[in-house]
């Protein structure tokens, strides 16, 4: 999953890779290290998170940043009343809260009673 930054996140971004990053030396990442020296990936990606190790161990240091580009992908807007809300299930579409549409059913409507017709037959 690719996570979007903004230019005065990238900002951000570069600084904590520069700094906190313990596999980036000199610009260089030392897990892409086969023998000769590459450049690291984060720190020329402007638009995206590539890194995992990044995401993953040097993010959380900055809490504010990790909490906008992490955390607030996570949540969903209730279609019934538009709060916020989490859940693991991509197709859950309505909080807690919301009256009917959580239970994911439909609730039968009293003029759509089946009726028993008997057919009749054709002589």
């Amino acid at each position: 999953m690719l996570i979007e930054i903004k230019a005065g996140q990238f900002r951000k971004v570069s600084r904590l890779v520069t700094r906190e990053c313990c596999n980036c030396m000199d610009g260089n990442c030392l897990l892409l290290d086969d023998g000769e020296t590459h450049t690291c990936v984060q720190l020329i990606s402007k638009y995206h998170i590539f890194c995992n190790h990044f995401k993953n161990a040097v993010l959380p240091f900055d809490k504010e940043l990790y909490r906008v580009l992490i955390c607030d992908n996570d949540y969903k807007r209730c279609k019934s009343c538009g709060s916020r809300f989490y859940s693991k299930a991509r197709n859950k579409r309505y909080c807690e809260s919301a009256p009917n549409e959580s239970s994911g059913r439909r609730q039968p409507n009293a003029s759509a009673v089946s009726v028993n017709v008997k057919s009749s037959s054709y002589i």
